[in-house]
């Protein structure tokens, strides 16, 4: 007979074995089918994979990411746009020259498969710790950032800067994602698009749009990373400051020193440094 006290044990087997699955999910491969591929700028696309199984498989954030494998010798880690999507997840695919996995991808078509395993867990923090979030953004780095853009709006009270550097105006990623969540926080989100060209020099322009009845408001101007540039346009260092870099290497380096060869953190150097940011208030992503 199953009596009452063996009800919670059988629980707890039950928890148990719940959870070594979903290890086991994040540990091994498993096929996704591509439901959409759409071209989101010139050179960046937006892919849309569905999961086998249903379920946020991403839960978890503020910031994981995937290892994406298009045959045994050809893969590579993956930010997912969102760490909350329900049975699938979407991918923000920038096509270098000559570059084999991008290639891959943006020409999957809808039916199409990869090989996926993950998530894994990039960086967390505990919730109340920061007021306010600094993210600093190369071309597709901003993907990790968008990520923990999200999570701390949705999860926490935290302000968030975003600062993206990219080459024009035609670069520029995810500028109606963020007016989403600057209508749907209003006040807290903060964006700067900084680009090497397409404005006349010195030129600031302000792209207001209207979603929802909210307004949402992002600047785009001309420039390079620079002291003078990131000392007007994020917070003073404090405490309850943290500034996420994330970008190409020679981009990482110039704002927050470089990584150590082995890819750990390394010490604060460049503009944050020259800006009066320690190691405790800047991580590189």
């Amino acid at each position: 007979m199953y009596s009452r006290a063996a009800r919670p044990l059988a629980a707890a087997f039950a928890a148990g074995a719940a959870v070594d699955s979903q290890r086991r999910a994040r540990c091994e491969m498993r096929t996704v089918t591509c439901t959409g591929n759409t071209a989101h700028t010139h050179d960046v696309r937006k892919i849309t994979f569905q999961m086998p199984q249903p379920g946020r498989w991403t839960a978890g954030g503020p910031i994981v990411n995937m290892l994406v494998q298009a045959t045994p010798e050809l893969k590579r880690p993956y930010n997912p746009l969102s760490t909350d999507e329900n049975g699938s997840f979407t991918l923000l695919v920038k096509r270098y020259e000559n570059a084999k996995m991008g290639t891959v991808l943006h020409e999957l078509p809808v039916g199409g498969t990869i090989e996926v395993k993950g998530p894994n867990q990039q960086w967390t923090y505990k919730q109340g710790d920061v007021k306010h979030f600094a993210l600093v953004a190369g071309g597709t780095g901003i993907t990790p950032l968008f990520q923990l853009a999200q999570h701390a709006l949705a999860n926490d009270g935290a302000h968030v800067t975003l600062v993206t550097f990219n080459k024009s105006t035609s670069d520029i990623l995810l500028a109606a994602e963020l007016a989403e969540l600057q209508t749907k926080y209003p006040g807290r989100l903060t964006v700067t698009h900084v680009v090497e060209g397409g404005l006349e020099t010195g030129a600031i322009s302000t792209t207001t749009a209207m979603l929802e009845g909210a307004v949402s408001t992002q600047v785009v101007r001309q420039g390079k990373p620079s002291t003078q540039l990131l000392s007007e346009l994020l917070p003073c260092p404090s405490n309850d400051v943290k500034v996420m870099v994330c970008g190409r290497p020679p981009m990482t380096a110039a704002v927050a020193g470089p990584k150590n060869k082995d890819f750990t953190q390394g010490e604060v150097g460049g503009i944050l440094k020259s800006l009066g940011f320690s190691k405790s208030m800047v991580h590189k992503v």
